[in-house]
């Protein structure tokens, strides 16, 4: 079993290198993140649907391939699956997007496809035994491609928010199917620590760290969520507490980084890279028993 705390070189979540935020373009090459996360030894980086879409029109997905062959960096997560709880349109325009996403996942030898699900006020959630009985059909249809699928809900749509993330996930019961602990999300959600604190941790398929102020800069949560997030260590929020949680739990999945911030954002993929790197192993050094 793999120990959380005895990670030292943290994965890259796809917007944590993209020099930019969605729906902007990512600003720096495939080439130069890749470069940056060979140079301090990552597991490897994660991408995203939307850069994808892009950046295949103009190039093979083979060059990709060599380029992160080359480096020696993995290609671990796809990113961002939605809809996937609905009817009509909306649900067949998912299960489009959930097939281009499971195929750029076995391409590149990914384990795991990153999803939410997001209900706008005033839309109400559906009743808990379709999410259920959908969440856990998501899931089989990625296990027939290898794959596992890391369920995140999003601070800024509160009503699926952790502790209904984690009943989903818990009533599935797929042994590819779970939470995926993003610590931004998670301590800006009123319902995440006590979510964190119930589910198992066999339920739990992705942790990505960050770190915030006690409370959201400017009182803006969207602003604060994408512009305003830090680096481990150097916020507020409770990483110790959430790390040894997580490691009394078992938790054996790759430790990622996903931190959002503007003043990451002026520097190179490089700089990113090494001071997140360096910052990770101050938090684990500090979550690690006396």
């Amino acid at each position: 079993m793999m120990s959380l705390l005895n990670q030292q070189n943290p994965f890259f979540a796809h917007p944590h290198l993209a020099g930019s935020v969605w729906p902007d373009p990512v600003r720096d090459t495939f080439e130069d993140r890749v470069a940056a996360v060979a140079a301090v030894g990552s597991p490897g980086m994660g991408m995203g649907a939307y850069e994808l879409e892009e950046v295949l029109k103009t190039r093979s997905l083979d060059s990709l391939l060599g380029v992160a062959a080359e480096h020696g960096v993995h290609i671990g997560e796809i990113e961002l699956l939605l809809g996937w709880h609905a009817d009509g349109e909306e649900g067949e325009q998912a299960r489009r997007t959930e097939e281009q996403l499971f195929s750029w996942a076995e391409a590149f030898g990914a384990e795991r496809v990153k999803t939410s699900a997001v209900f706008f006020p005033p839309a109400g959630l559906p009743p808990m035994d379709l999410l259920v009985e959908r969440f856990a059909a998501l899931c089989d249809r990625a296990a027939e491609r290898g794959l596992a699928m890391e369920l995140e809900p999003f601070a800024v749509f509160p009503a699926f928010h952790y502790g209904v993330a984690a009943d989903v996930v818990a009533a599935a019961d797929r042994p590819n199917g779970g939470l995926l602990i993003d610590a931004w999300h998670l301590f800006r959600d009123p319902n995440g620590p006590g979510a964190l604190e119930r589910v198992e941790g066999r339920h739990i398929t992705g942790v990505e760290l960050c770190d915030g102020a006690a409370d959201p800069v400017g009182g803006d949560l969207q602003k604060d969520c994408v512009d305003s997030r830090m680096l481990p260590g150097e916020g507020d929020f409770d990483l110790v507490w959430m790390m040894r949680t997580l490691e009394a739990k078992g938790v054996d999945v790759p430790l990622s980084t996903e931190v959002l911030s503007a003043q990451l954002r002026e520097l190179t993929p490089k700089e990113v890279a090494t001071r997140t790197t360096a910052a990770v192993r101050k938090l684990l050094s500090a979550a690690a028993p006396a």
